[in-house]
């Protein structure tokens, strides 16, 4: 778990999404910027260690798409229980 409070994430983009590693790069970009803006815009989350992996739809996929289906993975682990202490 990160310490200090903050969330920790990996974006995973395999070759079978994009060949090209210019696009695996904007996705995974994408996909980081989406989770901080997230993560800015919502107090009520807790610490989360976050690992995404990209399926050959995020290679068409535009900024808005990825942090409207980011957005709903993050709201829908923080509302569970799962990742409070015990």
């Amino acid at each position: 778990m990160p310490s200090g409070g903050s969330s920790s994430l990996t974006c995973i983009v395999s070759k079978k999404v994009s060949p090209r590693a210019v696009q695996r790069n904007l996705i995974k970009r994408r996909c980081r910027e989406a989770v901080r803006a997230h993560l800015r815009a919502s107090t009520s989350v807790p610490p989360l260690v976050l690992v995404f992996r990209a399926k050959k739809e995020a290679a068409g996929a535009t900024f808005a798409d990825i942090f409207r289906d980011i957005g709903g993975l993050i709201d829908k682990i923080s509302d569970t229980r799962y990742n409070t202490p015990q």
